[in-house]
């Protein structure tokens, strides 16, 4: 009977692992499909033109790296864009009383356009806020990091890294 029941267990055993080698893939396959998969993700929201940048640190034109703790973004929707971001620089020229960033705004864009370049896309984007126009500049890697430059006519240049998302339908 002891017999019997170990050679049920080894027969059982032999399965179980026949069937694990089958179905497994290598850790390098699964990363590469994963990322093929990012691959196209990121080319179907570049080219939808309706995704969300997350701003993960800034890059002041006169001054060190920041990490940014709080989450700021900027959202790109089919005819607006919604920009959510701190500024850290020399202003040329400012509106009297104000206090709030000049990066925090909503307005409808002028002009969009997208291009694939060699390790990704290029997005620039072309806003009036008030007096001043900025132009923002999406360097979005094939998988999806991300370098914003905003530059304006009143204001040192500035630049922003962090990740492209999907726009989440709210």
């Amino acid at each position: 009977m002891k017999n019997l029941l170990i050679i049920v267990i080894l027969f059982l055993s032999v399965f179980a692992v026949t069937a694990q080698e089958t179905q497994k893939k290598s850790k390098k396959e699964l990363k590469a499909e994963k990322k093929a998969q990012q691959i196209q993700e990121i080319k179907a929201i570049v080219e939808s033109k309706n995704f969300v940048f997350d701003a993960r640190n800034a890059n002041p034109m006169s001054a060190r790296s920041i990490n940014l703790t709080t989450d700021y973004d900027v959202k790109i929707t089919n005819d607006s864009i919604y920009s959510y971001l701190p500024y850290f620089g020399v202003s040329h020229s400012a509106v009297y009383g104000g206090t709030e960033s000049p990066m925090i705004f909503s307005r409808p864009f002028e002009t969009i356009s997208s291009e694939e370049v060699k390790h990704g896309y290029l997005v620039r984007v072309t806003v009036k806020n008030g007096s001043d126009r900025l132009n923002f500049s999406f360097h979005i890697s094939a998988t999806g990091s991300a370098t914003l430059s905003v530059s304006s006519m009143n204001r040192q240049p500035i630049s922003y890294f962090g990740q492209v998302v999907k726009k989440k339908d709210n």
